[in-house]
């Protein structure tokens, strides 16, 4: 190989080095993500009496940089004679869809907390919360499952009904002491099942 093809590899090479640099500086703010927050809680169940005035539950948004941030509810599957209420970081008014945009400084544990009102009717109800920082920059979701139902004595329930035809736990195993669970499923001789939550 003379000179002038070893200078010609050098100057080529060069070129290749000098472009695949160009491009990976182009292309490393498309890979990098920056993450302005974080949710202890994401879902979040919470189980309580339809006599109940309202339950909730909490959890803390973390902010990891300064942030901008508003949130919308996106899932409202609620039995129509409930309401809801979200406190972010204080308590909005009852069934507020959205809210923001607020601002939060870096290192902050912001309260974020998920009220149920089941006025005296039992169901089930799910509430999904989108959470938008700095302009869709980064989204994420918290979503609060509420259960109420209405009082029974467990004890009696089980000790009088000669229909019952077994009693469960979540796992599917038969329980033998209803004192140790907090779910039981009870299969009549029907073959219909009915989930209690034990509220202690």
């Amino acid at each position: 190989m003379n000179m002038l093809g070893l200078k010609r590899s050098k100057s080529i090479n060069l070129i290749y080095i000098c472009i695949m640099k160009f491009v990976l500086y182009l292309l490393i703010p498309f890979f990098s993500y920056s993450q302005f927050f974080t949710i202890d809680d994401d879902y979040i169940e919470i189980y309580n009496s339809s006599t109940q005035g309202n339950f909730s539950q909490n959890t803390y948004l973390n902010t990891i940089d300064d942030l901008t941030i508003s949130y919308e509810i996106i899932v409202d599957s609620l039995p129509i004679e409930w309401e809801f209420q979200n406190c972010f970081p204080t308590c909005n008014p009852i069934n507020t869809y959205s809210f923001g945009p607020t601002s939060f400084p870096s290192d902050s544990s912001v309260y974020l907390n998920g009220h149920f009102y089941p006025n005296g009717v039992e169901g089930e109800a799910l509430l999904v919360m989108e959470l938008n920082a700095n302009h869709g920059t980064q989204i994420d979701t918290v979503s609060w499952r509420g259960v109420a139902m209405s009082e029974v004595n467990i004890t009696e329930h089980i000790d009088l009904n000669s229909q019952i035809k077994l009693v469960t736990n979540l796992n599917g195993q038969i329980v033998r002491n209803i004192r140790k669970e907090k779910v039981l499923i009870i299969t009549y001789q029907n073959n219909q099942s009915k989930m209690f939550y034990i509220l202690r």
